[in-house]
């Protein structure tokens, strides 16, 4: 029977190039005992692409890369990748996507993302002084242009690729120069994070990094006028969030799963071949198993996998009353951690966006459904 399945794998583990001040994979691997796997081994990534073809049976597989710096273990294992992906029994088809810090982008690698159909997505805040203020080599110096000389090659070879922005406070402040920034660039697919508070900060004590939920209101509310307005003029910039949002109004549903307002299974693959549910639960407690000792149908049967599946439907009884429900459906499961009565903790954020945008929303769907435009 043929089935789909989604992995993120981190072949460096949390190895990386990079000192991002507010990486949350490092505070992660900072909390767990084992802080750095090392590199995923050969035999490793094999295993895991025979129990992906037993598991499809000629389905969909959709495998990204992520880190640490995903392409710190070398373009070898890559072409590797894609040997193991054709050889034998290959009726399983296979999907690629990668994200990276862009600063070790080279020609041969660029090739090589486009000959084998990779998305990838460039970690990149905005303007020089915006950026070089958090995302930094080890050795403290600035990476801004390193990382466009990335971008550029990837242009340069045709690559599909998106930016991904981590929203700290000095981006807010200084969104419309970093929306500009990206347009005059011609970097048109954009996806905002708001930074991510360490899971073990349950009193909030926020650090400079972080948004309060009126910050994040603000970069909101300010992310859709400039949005909204080049929209209207028929200059459609795609940011993931607004995207998955005009979606419902098109007749679909979220492709984001933190949307969707229940947890499904991520399958993030430490280098170790450890599996855990959702990359923000990388934590020895919330392991699922090893994939290199079970197989997914295994994994997926456990009561640890189902539980936290589970627990995801918990939501507050505001919520369920809440006359945006069907759109906010709760948030993350992350961000209603170790909050009163599960409360997504960006819920006035979401609730006075909403009370906001919806009609500006409605309004530009009805102008892609009539200009049938594909997001």
């Amino acid at each position: 029977m043929k089935r789909n399945i989604n992995l993120m794998l981190k072949p460096s583990s949390s190895n990386c190039n990079l000192k991002c001040k507010y990486c949350f994979y490092h505070s992660i691997s900072e909390a767990r005992n084992i802080k750095d796997y090392g590199f995923m081994h050969l035999d490793t990534l094999k295993e895991i692409i025979e129990k992906v073809k037993n598991y499809c049976d000629g389905g969909n597989c959709t495998i990204g890369f992520q880190g640490g710096e995903s392409t710190l273990i070398g373009l070898d294992f890559y072409k590797k990748l894609v040997e193991y992906t054709n050889e034998g029994d290959n009726r399983t088809t296979f999907n690629f996507s990668l994200q990276t810090n862009g600063t070790l982008i080279t020609d041969e690698w660029a090739k090589f993302f486009k000959e084998n159909n990779f998305l990838v997505g460039v970690s990149l805040d905005g303007t020089k002084d915006i950026h070089n203020l958090n995302r930094i080599y080890c050795n403290g110096r600035d990476t801004f242009n390193s990382v466009l000389r990335g971008v550029n090659l990837l242009e340069k070879y045709n690559v599909d690729f998106n930016i991904l922005t981590v929203v700290t406070p000095s981006i807010s402040k200084k969104f419309e120069s970093c929306y500009n920034f990206f347009k005059k660039n011609n970097l048109k697919y954009l996806q905002f994070i708001p930074c991510l508070e360490p899971l073990e900060n349950e009193e909030h004590i926020f650090n400079k990094y972080s948004l309060s939920p009126k910050e994040f209101e603000e970069f909101l509310i300010k992310s859709f006028d400039l949005w909204y307005q080049d929209a209207k003029e028929g200059n459609y910039v795609s940011i993931r969030y607004f995207d998955n949002i005009l979606s419902l109004f098109l007749g679909y549903d979220y492709e984001a799963c933190d949307m969707r307002g229940v947890c499904s299974c991520q399958h993030i693959i430490e280098s170790d071949g450890s599996v855990y549910p959702c990359d923000f639960y990388t934590y020895e407690k919330f392991s699922i198993g090893n994939i290199l000792k079970e197989d997914f149908d295994t994994i997926h049967n456990k009561n640890c996998t189902i539980s936290f599946m589970k627990d995801s439907l918990s939501i507050s009884n505001k919520c369920k009353s809440c006359e945006f429900k069907s759109i906010c459906r709760g948030g993350c499961r992350r961000y209603r951690e170790n909050e009163p009565n599960n409360l997504n903790f960006f819920c006035s954020s979401y609730y006075n966006f909403f009370s906001y945008s919806l009609n500006g929303f409605k309004e530009i769907s009805r102008l892609i459904k009539s200009a049938n435009i594909q997001l």
